[in-house]
Formats: C-alpha cells, structure tokens, sequence
C-alpha cells in the first residue's frame, strides 16, 4: 500500500480556520485507521516552532529540516518520491506532483482586490499547479466549488466538496475572565464579531453600524491592527466597539455564549467556522447575505446587506429562525474525517481517487 502524507506544517500555526480544519481531521483520522493497516504520515518544516497535535496513536510525525521557501519546493516533493507516497494537501498546500490531491479552501486572491499584487500573483500560480497536478480537487461549499471552476476551469466532476465541523466548541469550557478585561461589556447586551482584520471579513461594516448605534455595544475579536476597519483615527473613536485581540477558545466560547446576537459581515467565505461555532453555543447568528453563507446556514440565520450601515438591529435580533440541529448535524468533524478516510484507501491502494 502506498504511504499517504499530509502537510502538517500549517499546524505550527494558531489553530484557526484552515488549521482547524486539519487539526480536527487529523486527530479523528488517528482513531479510524486504526487496525486498517494504512500507513498515514503527518510531515511538517522542523525550524524550531512546536506542531500542535496531541499524542497520535496510528499517524506517525515526519519533521523535515527546511527554510521556508524550500520546504514546498524542494524538501517534501523529495520526501513523497523517496518514499513513493501520495500526498493529501488538506490545507490548500500544493505540490507539483500528479500523485497528489488537494483542497482549495478558497479561492478569494482570485475573486477579490483585497491582497498584495505579489500575493495574488503567488496564488494564481499556485492554483495553476492545483488545476494542472493534482489529481482531484476539494472544496468547502458548492459556492467555492462554482467559483474554482469558473475562475480555474476545471471540470465540475473534478471538485468535490468536504465540510467543517463544530465538536472542538463542545469541549470547551467557557472562560468568564474574558469580561474582566472589559468591564463596560454586559452579559446579554452585545454584538459579537470573530474572525482575521482581513479586509473581505468586511469589519468595517461592524464600525459604520455602531457609530449609527451609539447606545449598542460591540465587540470584535481576532486582532487589533484597527486600519482593517478602515481609518484607524475613526476607528478608535468608536466608543462603543471593544477590541480583545487574538482570543482563546475558552474566551471565544464566553463571548459566543452570552452576546446577544453574533454577527458575521463577511463579504467572502469558504465556509465560515465562527457562524458555526456561535450556533453549536446556542448563540443566535446574523450573516451578510453574500459568498456561501446562505448555502450553508440557510434559514438558522438572520441576514443582513454588508453594505447597509442603516441597518436596524433590534429588527435583525427578533426575526425568527430554524433551530440549529440540521446544520449541526450535516456539518462535522467526525463525518468529515470519516469522508476523508474513505478517500484515503483509494489513494492508498492504487494512488488514484
């Protein structure tokens, strides 16, 4: 049987997003391989960070000396033909080999004037290597999996679509203590935002519609460089939105759990972890109607223009929704790394999908 690796260095990351994604995957792939005689490796760029993974029981770590550059170029490739593996690129990380599979979280440099030149170039170049190397491609959402074959064309029959999950919130024990940093945040009282200051998260929405809500509090999580919101001036002049930076699970859960309605402008998505999470908390969501969110929220969530700052909230709060179980129940971790174990035999009997 053929050894299957997957690129586990986003994994020396904070595990948000896509490293979720492959955090969550991998630990529930340790557990079913289990007996099935499948050899699974994880390999990562050895250059002195930790990789956050638990004891795994059945995948074996391979840490490979490396610069940055060199690693995807040069180091890995070499690692997969010497070891005539087929490689598993679970988190949008493409080799130049035909013995490869990979999932495009997103395709937004392509889609949206939001990053560098250099980026964008970077990008499209590394999507030309998807589309022309590997052997399928995989998606997060039918919207995504539109877009990658209008923008990239490739087949339709090409692109199959695996989601994210919510268990990893079950675990979490929320952590109160988050308030004590924000005295002037009430229990009950506010609005809540999760995500990166990038500028397609569009948080800016979240700063226009509170300086029109002067008597409403807000809070946004995931990083205090204010220029995401537009002029950093204007930012810190409003009062009323609170800024905690980067925030742990346990302060997420705590600020998911008490809001009174959490909000999601964001204008692009490949999936949207957050929305997800607020629900599996209990936490009532509003969404922009914009990218995937409707696809896969439907009728769970409120929705909102992302482009309307007159937007009145106490209407959006009290609009009635579906009860979260169906979409609690077609979007997890564990359904997901059980997809992912079916398509790993294939790829490890024969190295084809």
């Amino acid at each position: 049987m053929n050894p299957i690796v997957i690129n586990g260095t986003v994994l020396c990351d904070n595990i948000t997003g896509i490293p979720r994604y492959v955090y969550e995957t991998v630990v529930r792939l340790d557990k079913l391989i289990e007996g099935t005689g499948l050899d699974v490796r994880i390999a990562y760029r050895d250059d002195g960070r930790e990789i956050h993974l638990p004891e795994l029981k059945n995948i074996k770590l391979v840490p490979l000396k490396a610069v940055k550059y060199f690693y995807n170029m040069a180091v890995l490739p070499a690692y997969l033909r010497r070891e005539h593996a087929f490689f598993v690129g679970l988190a949008s990380d493409m080799l130049m080999t035909r013995r490869s599979v990979v999932v495009l979280h997103d395709i937004r440099p392509l889609v949206m004037d939001t990053d560098r030149g250099f980026f964008r170039f970077k990008f499209w170049v590394h999507c030309l290597s998807t589309k022309w190397f590997a052997q399928r491609v995989f998606t997060v959402s039918y919207d995504q999996r539109q877009l990658i074959h209008d923008k990239l064309g490739i087949p339709l029959d090409k692109i199959g679509v695996t989601y994210n999950g919510w268990e990893h919130m079950a675990k979490v024990q929320p952590d109160e203590s988050i308030f004590e940093r924000m005295p002037a945040v009430k229990k009950g009282e506010y609005f809540y935002a999760l995500g990166s200051l990038a500028g397609h998260k569009n948080f800016k929405w979240i700063r226009e519609v509170a300086r029109r809500n002067p008597d409403k509090t807000f809070v946004v999580a995931g990083g205090k460089d204010l220029r995401a919101f537009g002029d950093d001036t204007e930012a810190k002049d409003t009062h009323n939105v609170f800024y905690p930076g980067y925030v742990s699970d346990a302060e997420n859960a705590a600020l998911m759990k008490h809001c009174r309605l959490f909000l999601h402008p964001a204008v692009f998505e490949g999936f949207g972890i957050p929305p997800l999470e607020a629900l599996a908390l209990g936490a009532p969501i509003a969404l922009a109607k914009a990218s995937c969110l409707p696809e896969l929220y439907g009728d769970t969530a409120r929705y909102f223009d992302p482009y309307d700052y007159e937007v009145d909230l106490d209407a959006l709060a009290a609009r009635p929704v579906a009860p979260p179980d169906k979409v609690l129940a077609k979007y997890s971790w564990d359904k997901t790394a059980a997809f992912w174990l079916e398509e790993i035999k294939k790829y490890a009997r024969d190295g084809k999908p």
